[in-house]
């Protein structure tokens, strides 16, 4: 699979303008080599060269078979650019967006003869079709997700702090399989909730009444799951209820309007627009691509025209937010599909009450 995935660029470098492409970005290097790691380089040209430190060798050895490997002995430098030279490349792609100014001037310091070729996204629009052990990895990581969520709404009590609810629920997904955090995890009691993107905080204590707004993610082989619940711990206050109903609806929506060939700005005026007719606004998108990053492509946003294809995976979650009050978020992670979209998350939607 990896090797596939590295004929595809290796199939784009006369269209670049370059006899190689040097691959820097770490989760691209995944993408093309298998390598999970926290350091490493690929080159793709005429051979396939895959360049990480000592720290690396059994490991890079397991995970990327199919590539020539080299490892650095003690005191060697440059490496990269021995190779680059050697392979005798002489226009060389670049991920624009992860080289520093820096790096680009030392680079051609070190190599005159080598002319650096800006690009963008190579590896990231390879990125935007999940296959099918793409999409299972996605279905493991939302899962995990699922399970920490189901062993935390056993554990809430009044006068747990926001910190200790993130750290339960983590500590949930991590028992059930969890490679780590996709992102920071948001917990906000209350009025706390009005904040799109809440820090748990010491200092809030948990007391019957409160919505709570809970947005978490697992990890499976380095893909994210992303989601969103917000629930009731005791009985809520009616116009909070009111707020859930119209943003269940919203999320609702703005599911059904997913499909192949539907566009990212179709799904978020489907959520959007049910927001919008019941007063209400949200400042965000409605959601936006997951896979080895939990925000990728495409961008779920007003007027965004990105065509949506069969096993692209997005999020959908719409809010509503009123500072001093609180705020309620639904968020799903969705494969696309022709006929519609397969649904990731499986929490249940409906108000949770505890």
């Amino acid at each position: 699979m990896s090797k596939a995935r590295r004929d595809r660029v290796r199939g784009q470098l006369s269209e670049l303008g370059a006899d190689a492409m040097l691959v820097t970005k770490l989760v691209n290097v995944r993408y093309l080599t298998g390598f999970s790691g926290s350091a490493g380089v690929a080159l793709i040209g005429s051979e396939d060269v895959f360049l990480t430190d000592s720290r690396y060798d059994e490991q890079s050895a397991r995970e990327v078979p199919d590539c020539r490997r080299v490892i650095p002995g003690p005191g060697e430098e440059k490496v990269t650019v021995r190779e680059i030279l050697a392979a005798g490349v002489q226009r060389l792609a670049v991920e624009a967006a992860n080289v520093t100014l820096a790096q680009a001037k030392q680079w051609r310091e070190d190599m005159p003869s080598v002319s650096l070729v800006e690009t963008t996204e190579v590896v990231e629009k390879l990125r935007l079709i999940k296959d099918a052990a793409e999409v299972e990895s996605l279905r493991r990581a939302a899962a995990i997700g699922d399970t920490g969520l189901k062993e935390l709404l056993g554990r809430l009590h009044e006068g747990m702090t926001e910190v200790d609810v993130a750290a339960e629920l983590e500590d949930a997904m991590r028992r059930a399989g969890s490679e780590g955090l996709s992102f920071p995890t948001i917990i906000a009691f209350g009025e706390n909730a009005a904040e799109p993107h809440h820090s748990p905080k010491e200092n809030r204590l948990l007391r019957s009444g409160d919505m709570i707004k809970l947005d978490f993610g697992a990890t499976a082989n380095g893909y994210h799951s992303d989601m969103t619940r917000t629930i009731a711990f005791g009985e809520p206050d009616p116009d909070m209820v009111k707020i859930y109903d119209i943003v269940y609806a919203s999320q609702q929506a703005g599911v059904e309007a997913v499909a192949a060939g539907t566009t990212a700005g179709d799904v978020d005026e489907a959520s959007r627009s049910i927001v919008e007719q019941a007063g209400y606004s949200f400042g965000h998108g409605t959601g936006h691509g997951c896979g080895l990053e939990v925000h990728e492509s495409p961008s779920v946003r007003r007027g965004g025209d990105d065509v949506l294809s069969d096993g692209m995976a997005i999020t959908v979650e719409p809010g509503i937010y009123l500072p001093g009050m609180g705020g309620v978020r639904i968020e799903d992670l969705v494969v696309v599909s022709n006929g519609g979209c397969e649904i990731l998350t499986r929490s249940p939607k409906e108000l949770i009450r505890v």
